[in-house]
């Protein structure tokens, strides 16, 4: 399937700052993100009396990261983890009251129960797979929150969003090519990574003749 950037965006002649479709700064996170789930809510399930895990669920490129980077910024005393077996210990002796990992799958499940032990602190990471076995053995207190799925409407939302974060035109006055849409999500699903890379390579070669 060949997509024509044009084809997509039907606003002529807009001026862009930046490759709309390409990497956020952590800053602009919350101006861009359409969230999966409230962010509110989350916060509201770390601040329960008692610690407790979130996990959030699902598979490569579904928005888990995007959303714990987001949320960091919410709760920016939070510690914040990007996960390499390097860096257990620095974890593990950790004392922060919330700890964020993403990708927790990059330590064994030995060490990971070890995390799971320290009961006075609240995590939130990232996974492919439910670690609920992990948290039940360890008699933690969990809540998970499912990353799959889309909708034409949301992957709309998701590119206007940074349309107008990076050019001049209002969310308001941008169109899009509804067929386009639906074809990006027959041939990618739910994978927003893999559409927004596309879109990436697409505007590179039609917007700026690479």
């Amino acid at each position: 399937m060949k997509i024509n950037y044009n084809d997509l965006v039907l606003n002529k002649n807009i001026q862009y700052s930046h490759n709309p479709f390409g990497g956020i700064d952590d800053e602009e996170l919350l101006d861009i993100i359409d969230p999966k789930h409230s962010f509110e809510k989350l916060i509201q399930t770390l601040n329960q009396d008692s610690p407790i895990i979130i996990q959030f669920v699902g598979r490569k490129g579904r928005g888990k990261t995007t959303h714990l980077r987001a949320l960091h910024q919410l709760i920016p005393e939070a510690e914040m983890h990007f996960l390499n077996r390097s860096t257990y210990k620095w974890i593990v002796d950790n004392t922060n009251k919330y700890t964020f990992i993403d990708s927790v799958h990059h330590i064994s499940w030995r060490k990971r129960l070890q995390l799971w032990r320290n009961y006075s602190l609240s995590y939130v990471i990232t996974t492919h797979i439910p670690r609920d076995l992990e948290f039940l053995f360890c008699k933690r207190k969990y809540k998970t929150f499912y990353f799959n799925g889309i909708t034409p409407e949301k992957l709309e939302i998701i590119i206007k969003k940074r349309i107008s974060q990076f050019s001049y035109i209002k969310y308001q006055d941008i169109l899009l090519n509804q067929t386009i849409l639906n074809q990006l999500i027959q041939k990618f699903g739910d994978n927003i990574r893999a559409i927004l890379n596309f879109l990436y390579d697409r505007f590179k070669i039609e917007s700026y003749g690479y």
